[in-house]
């Protein structure tokens, strides 16, 4: 079933400049390709490879647009603004000019590419999911449907901010994997990603399965017998 749902929890953030896509891309896990239409996800990390955030990412021909939690917005702006020096990019905060919804089950753009039609830009971020920046102040038009989003989010095994996402784990550990590009040169907390995957030693993983069979206290969300947990890797069947 589609739905949307509207998150007013995340702000948007305009990286702009001649050496936005490149300033982002060497401060993140992922790779971030210089071509304009782009979509995807990343983290930032620090030395330790732990998380500072998780962003979805927008490029554009001015810039990159970051759509971030607005929970980890000040501590990432602290870890970019230092890093500026030397480098033609500026930050514009325009979150009070447009709103966030996501999406599930969208029309519009392939996957790992954004659109902007009738001012609403669509990132296609998962074949199953769109991110929605809408111009304006949040309107009637969208709500906040939370159980549907946790249905979808443990279906999907999909990470959140809060719940599995926390600065005190590092992406392998909270579901994160897939956006750590294997062959990225480097960025903060590369070292310890690299060695963590050479020795096939992550410490602890994102998993789903029936409720009644995951230790309870590793659990992070759950739906209807359903649950997401973080445990050992030498706790995975």
């Amino acid at each position: 079933m589609s739905f949307c749902h509207l998150r007013p929890d995340i702000g948007v953030l305009f990286v702009r400049g001649r050496d936005a896509v490149a300033f982002i891309d060497g401060l993140s896990t992922n790779h971030v390709p210089a071509t304009p239409g782009s979509a995807l996800r990343t983290v930032f990390t620090d030395r330790a490879a732990k998380v500072i955030a998780v962003a979805t990412v927008m490029v554009r021909e001015e810039g990159v647009v970051l759509l971030i939690q607005r929970e980890r917005w000040q501590t990432l702006l602290e870890h970019l603004t230092p890093r500026m020096l030397g480098q033609e990019v500026s930050l514009l905060d325009l979150s009070n000019r447009n709103h966030v919804v996501y999406q599930t089950m969208p029309d519009g753009p392939i996957e790992g590419t954004w659109s902007t039609d009738d001012g609403i830009t669509r990132a296609r971020i998962h074949n199953a999911l769109s991110i929605l920046v809408i111009s304006g102040q949040t309107s009637a038009t969208y709500a906040q449907n939370n159980e549907a989003w946790t249905a979808w989010r443990v279906a999907n095994r999909w990470p959140e901010e809060g719940f599995e996402i926390t600065p005190k784990r590092h992406p392998y550990a909270c579901g994160l994997e897939s956006l750590v590009h294997e062959n990225k040169g480097c960025y903060l907390g590369q070292e310890v990603l690299t060695r963590m995957r050479s020795r096939g030693r992550t410490g602890w993983v994102l998993v789903q399965g029936a409720s009644d069979e995951l230790p309870q206290e590793r659990i992070t969300t759950s739906h209807n017998g359903v649950s997401l947990a973080i445990v050992r890797t030498s706790e995975v069947q």
